[in-house]
């Protein structure tokens, strides 16, 4: 009567039209939105649009009057007497009555008496209970604002959900609705159809798509799998098993491996690892180094230069970016210049010489795996400082390299993680650069001026203020200079000593105050700032 993609169009126009789209005074644009999605030709398009507003077709309102018309046929039938209905137009009927049992077994049908906002509640909820039929309607009609508020983002969402369940009729809406990524849904959608016996049909989606990838896709083929096994259910999204199957840090045979065993736990355990984590490039922001130390632009450069080839990260020998120098505090100054610069991405700082063997197991409670956000851009800041156990250093080390951290294995679960996406950056002293330095493009922070001393010995004192609550905090003339002598490590620890000790509302901060907390007057230690080369020996 009509071929597969006309009569796939009309199921899922039905389904849209039984639910909600009840409460749509004209059903032309949303019977348009589905004709566009399953690629019939305008003119098609209209013909079986006019069929479907036939009177005869109108009639049927709900799946009892469906089984009514059958019967009245079936009356007829027995009494020699042929049923004189337009072949198409009882097609039409019979495409409509199905989707009213597939919407009614899968509990999207309530009474049809029902309010618009009880239709859209029932349609929300089964979505939300990953129902695909209600997934595919629902995306629908976001997308294209009818009968739900206009909502493309969300809408597409719900379609990527039904497609990445080896829906035909999602990976139909998923081609339409989001371009960027058709070569993937292409490829499954030609194995769904060679699968249901319309290899034919493809012909047509590519003269509208164009080419696809050869092979077959290997998420298709995972979730067939689970299918045909019981393990999953082709009508019912499950978020757990889709994660899993999309990862992008599992290989395909851990997958296929945690996807059909019966071990429930193991797959719980495997389910809850940060599963996604992207491969591209992170939002960088390089006005947040604006203003450091201008005066040394070739140091500047090199820190811009390292950072914007993050997207490098995952090949092999990447050399991640490491910062050097004996100050404490000029590390951490650093290390918080580039969480400014990656704010949308998250910022994890692990400091080396606090691991201890616990952090390093091969579960979900490694420190490497579990500091991932799955959601955003990982950016690791590894500190190095002092004595670190030889464990804690050699597992740090070898996180460094993109080879190794591209096959991070675990074993419970039994599975090796591609945590190459992760970039890591690093902070040492003098004495552990030397061990790191094969491994890593150094940067040596270099010995501050002394105009760049008084700067943060302001920004130091700006600092105790806030974190200590003083509304007022005044330093004395002055200060800035008397603490010269010192280096940075010292003038931080010694002024936080004195906000500390001495904390009001108000307080004017004096060298009197200071001075009983500098460790060893008349000692001159160095202190360091930004400078130095990655060419720079230690």
């Amino acid at each position: 009567m009509f071929d597969h993609l006309t009569e796939t169009m009309l199921k899922s126009y039905y389904i849209a039209e039984n639910t909600v789209g009840r409460f749509c005074a004209d059903k032309r644009p949303l019977f348009f939105a589905y004709a566009n999605i399953f690629l019939l030709p305008q003119e098609e398009a209209e013909r079986i649009f006019a069929l479907s507003q036939a009177r005869e077709v109108a009639a049927i309102q709900s799946e009892r009057e469906y089984h009514q018309y059958l019967r009245m046929k079936q009356y007829l039938s027995m009494n020699g007497r042929p049923h004189e209905g337009d072949p198409e137009t009882d097609g039409i009927i019979d495409l409509k009555g199905t989707a009213f049992t597939a919407a009614l077994n899968l509990h999207l049908l309530y009474d049809a008496k029902d309010v618009r906002s009880v239709a859209c509640e029932n349609l929300t909820l089964a979505a939300e209970n990953g129902t695909v039929l209600a997934l595919n309607a629902l995306g629908v009609l976001q997308t294209e604002g009818i009968v739900f508020h206009k909502d493309g983002a969300e809408g597409l969402k719900k379609i990527l959900c039904a497609a990445e369940w080896n829906s035909e009729e999602g990976l139909f809406a998923a081609l339409y609705y989001d371009p960027e990524n058709r070569e993937k849904y292409l490829e499954c959608l030609h194995s769904c159809l060679i699968r249901n016996g319309h290899a034919e049909v493809f012909e047509k989606v590519r003269e509208k798509y164009g080419s696809y990838g050869k092979g077959r896709h290997r998420e298709y083929r995972l979730l067939e799998k689970a299918f045909r096994q019981g393990i999953i259910k082709r009508d019912v999204y499950n978020k757990s098993y889709a994660r899993l199957v999309y990862s992008g840090i599992l290989g395909e045979r851990d997958k296929e491996a945690l996807l059909l065993t019966p071990n429930k736990d193991l797959f719980a355990e495997a389910s809850s690892l940060p599963l996604k984590l992207g491969r591209g490039k992170a939002e960088f922001h390089a006005d947040a180094l604006d203003g450091v130390r201008p005066d040394r632009p070739e140091e500047h450069d090199h820190v811009l230069c390292a950072l914007g080839n993050t997207d490098l990260r995952t090949l092999a020998g990447y050399r991640p970016l490491c910062f050097v120098s004996d100050s404490e505090y000029m590390l951490g100054y650093y290390a918080a210049l580039l969480e400014n610069c990656f704010e949308a991405s998250h910022v994890e700082r692990i400091d080396v010489s606090d691991l201890v063997d616990y952090d390093f197991e091969p579960t979900k409670n490694n420190i490497f795996v579990r500091s991932c956000d799955e959601d955003a851009f990982n950016i690791y800041l590894l500190t190095f400082r002092g004595e670190i156990a030889n464990r804690a250093f050699d597992m740090a080390k070898n996180f460094l390299q993109s080879s190794k951290r591209g096959k991070y294995r675990l074993n419970h679960p039994g599975v090796a993680l591609d945590l190459s996406s992760v970039l890591p950056v690093c902070f040492c002293d003098r004495e552990n650069a030397k061990n790191l330095k094969p491994y890593c493009d150094m940067i040596r922070i270099a010995e501050l001026t002394a105009r760049e001393k008084r700067l943060f010995t302001e920004r130091i004192v700006r600092e105790k203020g806030s974190v200590y609550g003083v509304k007022e905090l005044t330093v004395q003339e002055g200060l800035s200079e008397a603490l010269s002598a010192y280096g940075i490590d010292e003038i931080d620890r010694a002024v936080d000593a004195a906000v500390r000790a001495h904390r009001t509302e108000k307080l004017l901060l004096t060298e009197s105050l200071v001075r009983p907390y500098i460790g060893s007057i008349g000692t001159k230690k160095k202190a360091f700032g930004f400078g130095g080369s990655i060419h720079d020996e230690f």
